[in-house]
């Protein structure tokens, strides 16, 4: 058969979409048993830390499970640049039926 000639047609042979080959299944497999072992040692190594190293590798691995906030800045300057004024003014208070109007319940 040429190079360019294959046994298969198009859409048979060869591995299912989505499983993965054997080298790749047995390597998983190792590194879950490898895995399984240490959890062991590092959680009895995470006990004999001292509450600041407790801490501090805490805060790391936060990073992998809550998503951080991002910066925001706030520009305050007017986007023509003008300068924007502001008048307060005090206004004394009125008794009712002096214009004002008050809910009356």
């Amino acid at each position: 058969m040429s190079k360019t000639m294959t046994s298969f047609k198009p859409g048979e042979g060869g591995r299912p979409k989505g499983v993965r080959n054997k080298i790749s299944r047995e390597r998983q497999e190792k590194i879950d048993e490898i895995l399984s072992i240490a959890d062991d040692m590092v959680e009895e190594a995470l006990r004999k830390l001292k509450p600041k190293e407790l801490l501090d590798i805490w805060v790391g691995l936060t990073e992998y499970v809550c998503p951080k906030l991002q910066r925001v800045t706030l520009d305050t300057e007017p986007e023509d640049n003008k300068i924007t004024k502001i008048i307060f003014e005090i206004v004394p208070p009125g008794l009712p039926g002096e214009g004002i109007e008050t809910k009356s319940e």
